[in-house]
């Protein structure tokens, strides 16, 4: 039996355990990004893989590869308004794109190029990849590759959003991951710049690099959820006819603001509704991007 002062020590590197470098045997990994056709069609669920993006690291996260394309429809299937909006990707655009075939067989021999471990998703694209591979005929060679394509994904969402928040948030998007490394609340919904930004939050998450303290970032999230949640006033052209002009209104609302109440997010959302009422105007709270880069603890 081996000493105990000989026996191997190991170091823990600091950042998310499902992404840092040492974190998955030392293997390249990849960080990917679909958009899809999401709809209901001839009494049933939909969900086609129109583009994909991803780029291929080594363990220390340095770029090896990248690759993008938009994939061609299934017959009698079209792009509908909000998913246009969104991905800026039309049926006409997709009308002549690459095939499934021939995009999924371009993904595997790049994974199986750089001798991939881990394809790195933020979300549910394992799923949706999932349904979309069920539904396709396929030759069975390709059907056994795209499977085990399917199986290398790994969804690094919850993992990630634990860390970087103390176990307050399991499910940060990737616009809120962007905004609190300091990159912006922004996303393209584009596949090979929301693989971008992943990979660039997770760089900076390993770094110990992040712009603002994700457990106050958390903290904030559930207290305007909450907030919102509880609103009920603030269109002045809906709502108009409820404002009053009250002076016993105006007293309450002074011994609620001196009982502290602004602190809890229920009472918070009372408080501004009365206020819109009494004709004080709205209070915005502000989106979770706005709020967060409108300060830096």
């Amino acid at each position: 039996m081996a000493n105990e002062n000989t026996k191997k020590q190991t170091k823990k590197i600091k950042g998310p355990s499902q992404t840092a470098p040492a974190g998955y045997k030392g293997k390249n990994q990849a960080f990917l990004d679909a958009e899809y056709l999401s709809a209901r069609y001839k009494k049933s669920s939909i969900e086609d893989v129109i583009s994909v993006g991803m780029i291929i690291t080594n363990p220390a996260h340095e770029e090896l590869d990248r690759f993008y394309s938009t994939v061609q429809l299934k017959p009698g299937h079209k792009i509908p308004p909000l998913i246009a909006e969104l991905t800026g990707l039309t049926t006409e655009d997709l009308e002549f794109a690459p095939a499934y075939e021939d995009v999924m067989t371009e993904l595997i021999k790049l994974i199986k190029k750089y001798q991939v471990g881990k394809i790195c998703v933020w979300g549910g694209d394992k799923n949706s990849f999932q349904r979309d591979f069920e539904s396709r005929v396929l030759e069975k060679p390709l059907k056994r590759s795209v499977g085990k394509f399917i199986s290398t994904i790994e969804n690094i969402q919850k993992e990630v959003s634990y860390d970087i928040t103390g176990g307050l948030d399991a499910n940060l998007s990737l616009a809120d991951m962007k905004t609190i490394c300091g990159l912006g609340g922004h996303v393209e919904h584009n596949a090979l710049s929301d693989a971008e930004d992943m990979l660039e939050c997770i760089r900076i998450i390993e770094n110990d690099a992040m712009i603002y303290d994700g457990v106050k970032a958390a903290e904030y999230k559930k207290f305007r959820g909450e907030y919102v949640k509880n609103r009920s006033f603030d269109d002045e052209e809906v709502d108009n006819e409820f404002i009053i002009n009250s002076a016993l209104g105006e007293q309450f609302f002074e011994e609620l603001v001196s009982k502290g109440f602004e602190t809890n997010p229920k009472t918070k959302a009372f408080m501004d509704d009365l206020k819109f009422l009494l004709g004080n105007g709205n209070v915005y709270m502000g989106t979770f991007s706005e709020m967060m880069e409108g300060r830096n603890d």
